[in-house]
């Protein structure tokens, strides 16, 4: 295989290590399972590209302003949903996202609707734009250490116990004096502002976005496979999670997505079930053992 695959590998699984580490942050640490943040990688996504198309803005602008947009309609779902438990949170976040993405192919005016958003630019630092992988890779790089960084950081401070005493057990941090409202709508909002960073660097590395490829509900399953797989609850368990589940996929569509693009998906399941079953607390309780 040639070295543009493996950078290109490199890069998915850093990105996604980081998104599914924004994703633990909410799931794991505050026990709030969402299977919306398709909606925070699209919101991401389209703001940094329209800022750079529409507005001439840098992306490292761009992305910052979609991390911010992502929390703040994060914070405000939160406050709308996270009165309910259990079930009744993920099939809100479900629909939430599903109408993000129905507003984005609305809204063909901003943002073009089905045809998507195509960056065509020249090669340039300030775009955000390079010629070869390398230089993304070390992005990726970058945005999934300052995202585990952030939730090893988290796991030792008071937010981090405060987090980790509602997912165990709510009543009980209340009587404490845990305002487990307050603390879930945090968690959601930093959650949704590293996943919309990663979109962003999505957007960026294909140059191309819609809200079919931006915001399916299979982007909102990954990252929540990858971190099981890995290991929920703890910090490295999604870095663990897509060193694995990232380029199997990868390897796999590659090796079988022509005329058996059924045969690819049907062994890439088949070998998640038989990893779940053999390390149901994740792969990161293997090197924990050792």
């Amino acid at each position: 295989m040639s070295l543009n695959l493996w950078l290109d590998i490199a890069f998915m699984t850093l990105v996604w290590a980081g998104i599914a580490a924004a994703w633990n942050f909410l799931a794991g640490y505050a026990g709030q399972f969402s299977l919306g943040h398709a909606a925070f990688l699209g919101i991401g996504a389209y703001t940094s590209s329209l800022l750079l198309t529409r507005a001439a803005l840098t992306p490292w602008i761009g992305i910052a302003a979609g991390a911010f947009i992502a929390a703040a309609v994060a914070a405000l779902l939160a406050a709308m949903s996270l009165r309910t438990r259990g079930p009744f949170f993920t099939l809100m976040t479900i629909a939430f996202a599903e109408v993000v993405r129905i507003l984005s192919m609305y809204f063909k005016g901003l943002t073009n609707g089905s045809e998507g958003v195509i960056i065509e630019l020249p090669a340039k630092l300030s775009s955000m734009i390079f010629d070869g992988k390398w230089p993304y890779v070390a992005l990726a790089a970058l945005y999934a250490a300052l995202v585990i960084g952030l939730c090893v950081w988290a796991r030792r401070t008071k937010l981090g116990y405060s987090l980790l005493s509602v997912r165990e057990d709510e009543d009980a941090a209340r009587s404490l004096g845990v305002s487990s409202y307050r603390m879930r709508i945090v968690a959601t909002a930093i959650s949704a502002a590293c996943a919309a960073v990663g979109g962003s660097l999505l957007a960026q590395y294909t140059l191309f976005i819609d809200p079919d490829s931006t915001m399916s509900f299979m982007l909102s399953v990954q990252p929540a496979l990858i971190t099981i797989v890995g290991g929920l609850g703890n910090a490295f368990g999604p870095l663990l999670g897509a060193a694995v589940v990232v380029p199997l996929g990868e390897l796999l569509r590659g090796a079988f997505g022509g005329g058996l693009a059924g045969l690819h998906g049907f062994i890439y399941g088949v070998a998640l079930i038989v990893i779940l079953l053999a390390l149901p607390d994740g792969v990161v309780r293997v090197f924990l053992r050792r």
